[in-house]
């Protein structure tokens, strides 16, 4: 299917439950902010600098120098046990909570990566942890990191680092369930690391981006609502996101009423991966805001969809 006869068309007509195969991507995380048109992901070789937040420092960064810490099973669901986790990421404590599902395993493993709360307002326990419990209940342990600067995890000065120390935070957590997984007696026993996912909303989908290109062993990528177009490659004069770099199929889901990340981004993004020659679904859900949480059916859609397209891709 051609992307020019489309995109535009296809967003005027789609309704909450037509999935389009070609779109776009996403903006800013506490208000809309139109994005610079971006030709592309990717910048020519010659073109890029090393600084510490591209993709290529962040690659030959050293992670899983310090520990992860299960400070206690938090709660016991019917399919999966919840505990709490702290660890070290570039001198700091990064806390969090981990799912392990219950079962023989092994089991395959996604990261679950939520957006942008105000430090006063975040919990560990938020909106996000909906979806990462509707995942591990279909049998997948599920990584739910506080990344740093959202309480109880330490906070640093980031201005300018392109979500370089969100993504350290999860590059940390990665290794040290790499260094776990299969070990006798360890919560991460059962965890098959050769089927790996990621899920981000928000913020949440600009750091998985930055993940899935330094991880070539994900698979599956969805992105929800995610700031996509804010960055571009050819601006910061480095590369950010590396769409090259990766064989992960991509799932994208956007509300049309989006008023802190323009569901127009997301229109963009799924052009630029059609482009780049993945594999990609692409869903916009009519009348639905940043978030789906008690919007009648778009919610439990959006996670049946999530679920069935790492169904296809993990297991």
């Amino acid at each position: 299917m051609k992307t020019k006869n489309l995109i535009w068309i296809g967003i005027l007509i789609v309704s909450a439950c037509s999935p389009m195969s070609s779109a776009l991507i996403v903006n800013n995380d506490l208000e809309e902010i139109e994005p610079p048109v971006v030709e592309n992901l990717v910048a020519e070789p010659q073109d890029l600098v090393f600084n510490p937040n591209s993709l290529d420092a962040l690659a030959q960064k050293k992670y899983g120098l310090g520990e992860l810490r299960v400070e206690y099973p938090w709660q016991n669901k019917p399919e999966f046990t919840r505990y709490y986790t702290t660890y070290d990421s570039d001198d700091l404590n990064i806390h969090g909570f981990v799912n392990i599902p219950l079962g023989e395993g092994p089991f395959p493993v996604v990261i679950a990566l939520h957006g942008y709360i105000p430090a006063d307002e975040y919990q560990t326990l938020d909106y996000s942890s909906r979806y990462a419990d509707s995942i591990a209940r279909k049998g997948y342990i599920v990584l739910h990191p506080n990344m740093r600067n959202f309480p109880p995890s330490d906070s640093a000065p980031r201005r300018g680092d392109y979500h370089g120390g969100f993504t350290t935070d999860v590059m940390n957590l990665l290794e040290y369930v790499r260094m776990e997984a299969g070990k006798e007696g360890s919560i991460f026993e059962k965890a098959d690391l050769s089927r790996l996912g990621i899920w981000g909303h928000s913020l949440g989908g600009s750091v998985a981006l930055r993940v899935t290109a330094l991880v070539p062993e994900i698979k599956a990528v969805v992105l929800y609502a995610a700031v996509t177009q804010r960055y571009s490659n050819m601006e910061a004069g480095f590369n950010i996101y590396d769409l090259e770099n990766t064989d992960a199929a991509f799932s994208v889901h956007h509300g049309t009423v989006d008023e802190k990340v323009s569901a127009s981004n997301s229109e963009r993004f799924c052009q630029q991966i059609e482009q780049a020659g993945k594999e990609f679904e692409c869903f916009f859900y009519e009348g639905s805001p940043h978030t789906f949480l008690n919007m009648g059916s778009a919610d439990p859609l959006f996670i049946q969809r999530v679920v069935e397209f790492y169904e296809s891709k993990l297991q």
